[in-house]
C-alpha cells in the first residue's frame, strides 16, 4: 500500500535575505519546479515564531519525494531558492500520512 508523505524543512533565512525576496523565489521555486512534478500534491510555506520557516510539501509517495528530492540536487532552480537560507539552520523530515481528517 502506497501511503501519502509530508516532507517538512524547517529554516532561517540568512540575515540579508528580505522575506518578500524570499516569497517571490518559493513562488518561481513552485512554478518552475514543483508545478507538474510526479506526485506533487501540494505545497505549504509557513512562517513561525523567531524567524523560523517551515516549507511543507505533499506527496504521493514517499518514492515520489526522494525521486524528487535527488532532482533537486542537480537543479539550478532549486539552489536559487536554497541559497536563500541559512543552510546551517535546516531539519528536513519525511512524515508518513496515517489519516486525513477534512475541515467542516
Amino acid at each position: 500500500m502506497t501511503t501519502r508523505n509530508i516532507e517538512m524543512a524547517s529554516f532561517r533565512l540568512k540575515q540579508e535575505i528580505e522575506e518578500a525576496d524570499f516569497v517571490a523565489a518559493s513562488d518561481r521555486f513552485q512554478h518552475v519546479f514543483l508545478n507538474g512534478a510526479p506526485g506533487f500534491l501540494k505545497r505549504e510555506l509557513l512562517r513561525g515564531p523567531e524567524g523560523v520557516y517551515l516549507d511543507l510539501v505533499h506527496w504521493r509517495s514517499k518514492e515520489d519525494a526522494e525521486t524528487m528530492m535527488n532532482t533537486a540536487m542537480t537543479s539550478p532552480d532549486c539552489a536559487a531558492y536554497f541559497a536563500l537560507m541559512d543552510l546551517q539552520d535546516t531539519t528536513m523530515r519525511h512524515f508518513e500520512s496515517l489519516a486525513v481528517y477534512p475541515g467542516q
